[in-house]
């Protein structure tokens, strides 16, 4: 068969060549169930991070870095939890990333990893951690209302060419706890700005993407009433968890929690906050103290027995859930039903 000039010229097409749906890959879990559900009836995100794997300290593989390499855009939380991508997207030929801490609108609070300087977001953290919950709360209500204040008008996304020439550069935010997607506020902002991000990469399922995008915000809202409600009897009851990633979570929701028995995921337990926790459970503040999966197990075991307290384990990243588009609900309910079933000694 010979082509005509015109078949060959419609062969060579930007438009057509660009019409193909972008290679999307993403951090871990949670991010993947948020990004597959913008992209359902488009294509599927492809995920790095395999469930259980440590995102402070993974390394990839070579086919995974062949993948990032080859990825229209790479959507992950930021260095603040994965600084071994940040060094792999610096090695990379990638087209296209968003660093989701630093998305315009994403509610922020104070946290132990220090990963480079930038002023920008200061203002929407806490100078103070210990003022907490009435101040952070008003806070996530500003940041959303800001939000809500775009009306999902994505024509006046004017500023989109800018931030895109260097999406990254607002990856390094200063200080801030990472575990952002435990907000479910969040994850309402994230899946519009990644429907935005896919838009620009492939017009030609904008609308989709909008659509799935204000589907899955519906059904976030609809499952943090939920979520309320179920938190609501028990929100004054005290607890300790294993270790500091939930924080986004109990200032949300209002939570009565005390403490951790680790800062951070890699920092021991120092003897000032032992003897604090210890306080707390002579004084029979604290009704249920929570490990992780695999982790802190017997030592949450030990101070419930002293305490007289009940035990659960919550899981900050879904590692024990299916992935797919339902992780993230499925995470977000997990955590209230472990809490609220602990918390009422069941």
């Amino acid at each position: 068969m010979t082509l005509t000039r015109t078949t060959m010229a419609l062969c060579l097409s930007p438009t057509l060549l660009m019409a193909e749906t972008p290679k999307v890959v993403t951090d871990f879990a949670p991010i993947h169930s948020l990004a597959a559900q913008v992209m359902n009836g488009v294509g599927e995100p492809e995920l790095l991070l395999p469930q259980g794997a440590d995102p402070h300290g993974f390394q990839m593989r070579p086919s995974q870095m062949r993948s990032l390499s080859d990825a229209d855009l790479l959507i992950w939380v930021g260095p603040a939890l994965t600084p071994w991508l940040e060094r792999a997207v610096e090695g990379a030929s990638l087209g296209h990333s968003m660093a989701l801490l630093a998305e315009a609108g994403t509610v922020l609070r104070e946290g132990g990893h220090d990963h480079g300087d930038h002023e920008s977001h200061e203002d929407e953290m806490h100078e103070d951690h210990g003022h907490d919950k009435d101040e952070h709360a008003d806070h996530e209500r500003e940041a959303h209302d800001d939000h809500a204040d775009h009306d999902h008008d994505h024509d006046e996304h004017d500023d989109h060419a800018d931030h895109e020439e260097d999406h990254d550069h607002a990856a390094h935010v200063e200080g801030v706890d990472e575990h952002a997607w435990l907000s479910p506020l969040n994850a309402q902002v994230w899946l519009e700005a990644i429907a935005e991000e896919l838009s620009e990469l492939d017009p030609a399922n904008a609308e989709r993407y909008h659509a799935n995008a204000h589907a899955a915000q519906e059904k976030i809202a609809a499952l943090d009433a939920r979520i309320k409600a179920r938190l609501e009897p028990v929100h004054e009851e005290g607890f300790v968890l294993f270790h500091d990633a939930f924080g986004y979570f109990t200032d949300h929701y209002d939570l009565n929690s005390l403490g951790a028995i680790r800062e951070t995921d890699a920092a021991p337990p120092s003897a000032a906050q032992l003897a604090e926790i210890a306080e707390q459970i002579e004084h029979g503040e604290v009704s249920c103290i929570f490990s992780e999966p695999e982790r802190g197990v017997s030592q949450v075991l030990d101070l419930a027995k002293t305490a007289g307290a009940g035990t659960g384990v919550l899981d900050p990243s879904g590692s024990t859930i299916e992935i797919g588009p339902m992780l993230y609900a499925n995470l977000m309910w997990s955590t209230a039903e472990t809490i609220a079933t602990c918390l009422e000694g069941k």
